[in-house]
């Protein structure tokens, strides 16, 4: 949970500024797979009847090439800007659980190690980034 109390809220805004584990927006290991905490940065405003949350995430993401099949990592920012809507009941916002949704929906299917990845052989399995087989 990211939680931002409205009445915290001030004309400027407030800033968040929190490093987090992912469990503590309900991310599993099956679902994404994070090498470290989570920074998340935000700017919340109020606009109105709505909240608004400028936000930057940033964490080391592990993954599986899709063509050589080697695991690699990398430390990746992605900005989400939220909206939510202020009832007079509404005390408090919770960044946390769109977060961990963007992170889920943002995270790719496929991925490359490097752009110029040569995968590995059909017939022999060699990865052809280490070494070239003498398949035909």
């Amino acid at each position: 949970m990211i939680k931002v109390l409205v009445r915290d809220i001030t004309s400027k805004g407030v800033a968040v500024d929190q490093t987090i584990p992912k469990e503590s927006i309900g991310l599993s290991d099956e679902e994404i797979d994070l090498r470290s905490p989570i920074s998340v940065k935000a700017h919340v405003t109020k606009a109105g009847d709505m909240i608004l949350a400028e936000t930057t995430v940033t964490a080391d993401f592990g993954f599986f090439c899709s063509r050589c099949l080697e695991e690699f990592h990398s430390v990746e920012s992605h900005d989400y800007d939220f909206n939510f809507e202020l009832t007079p009941t509404t005390e408090y916002i919770d960044i946390g659980e769109e977060i961990r949704q963007e992170m889920i929906l943002s995270n790719p299917a496929r991925i490359l190690c490097k752009d110029d990845c040569k995968g590995i052989c059909a017939k022999c399995g060699t990865n052809l980034n280490i070494t070239q087989c003498t398949c035909t």
